[in-house]
């Protein structure tokens, strides 16, 4: 599977998709399997839409959904691709032949939808050898419901990305994205944050800061690698505490793309207070990794359920609400 990109194997995986209120976006493009054929046109909109999801941030095409045409949203799950002969290998050759460079990776998952009837979902990861060129001698970019042709200043920018690295940070509990917080006292027992680095681009990062911002009404009581620095930046009107991790190589060993890395000697350990326990609270956590030639900030979230946090990445439905003060 490309970069992580949700799977689906079956019609029931495609319809539970529309039950939870997928929509179409930058990184997911719904299609009728009849826009599958053997036909100049449909042909190229297959390449413009795959290059343009390689260009942009990557995402999912899937074959195999019915749209209604005025609100450009999902009706059901058709009963897929009536040509024998357009199969996986075919869509492969396609792409391979006519898309320039040619995309290094990708993946195309057949889903049986009506007897020997299939449905395609292509996914493609955001490519760092691009920009790649559709049949039509063009560069496109999918933004939103859009795929747009590419301006000069796009085109430039796309090809930075193989020559500067592209780090982004992601954070943990010890037991993946859920902590169910001990009270013996007031306070609860210390629990982990663990922060990873990677890098998507083949361009080694000799020089990182990681800044990470979180909610106050987390005591932070060990900071591993980390150390604190004073800020008063805030989201909204959220206070936080601030940490900052650096690393130069050398005497750091760089952060190359096969080998993500870890941030934290210990992990940082953050304890809470019984008193600032509510239910359905939502607290912020501000991530910032600066490098030469890569800028990026996130926010990220813990929902509180009464003891139960839930860690939340950026772009979830929780990471983009903010507490009312």
């Amino acid at each position: 599977m490309a970069h992580n990109l949700p799977t689906f194997q079956t019609r029931a995986g495609l319809e539970q998709l529309l039950a939870d209120g997928a929509a179409e976006g930058t990184t997911l493009e719904f299609k009728d399997s009849r826009s599958l054929q053997r036909d100049e046109g449909r042909i190229k909109d297959l390449c413009i839409n795959v290059s343009a999801l390689a260009n942009s941030a990557g995402g999912q095409i899937i074959y195999g959904i019915n749209e209604n045409k005025k609100t450009n949203g999902p009706i059901e799950v058709d009963l897929g691709v009536t040509d024998p002969s357009i199969t996986r290998d075919w869509i492969s050759q396609i792409l391979n032949a006519r898309i320039k460079p040619r995309l290094p990776e990708y993946s195309i998952e057949p889903i049986p939808l009506d007897g020997t009837q299939l449905g395609y979902v292509i996914s493609v990861p955001q490519s760092l050898v691009g920009p790649h060129q559709a049949p039509d001698h063009r560069y496109y970019q999918r933004l939103g419901l859009e795929v747009r042709a590419m301006e000069d200043f796009q085109i430039k920018d796309i090809m930075r990305r193989a020559t500067t690295p592209d780090l982004y940070l992601s954070l943990s509990f010890l037991e993946g994205n859920r902590e169910t917080l001990r009270f013996p006292e007031r306070e609860s027992r210390p629990f982990n944050l663990i922060a990873n680095i990677e890098n998507r681009s083949p361009q080694p990062a000799f020089h990182v800061v990681v800044e990470i911002g979180i909610d106050t009404h987390f005591k932070i009581v060990g900071f591993g690698g980390f150390t604190r620095f004073e800020s008063k930046e805030q989201v909204g009107n959220t206070p936080l505490n601030w940490i900052r991790w650096e690393m130069s190589a050398p005497p750091g060993q760089p952060v190359f793309k096969e080998h993500p890395r870890s941030l934290n000697n210990q992990s940082i350990m953050l304890t809470m207070s019984a008193d600032d326990i509510s239910n359905q609270e939502i607290h912020d956590l501000t991530v910032r990794v600066l490098a030469p030639g890569c800028s990026r900030q996130e926010n990220w979230s813990i929902l509180a359920r009464g003891p139960i946090l839930n860690l939340h990445p950026p772009h979830s439905p929780h990471s983009s609400q903010r507490k009312s003060s």
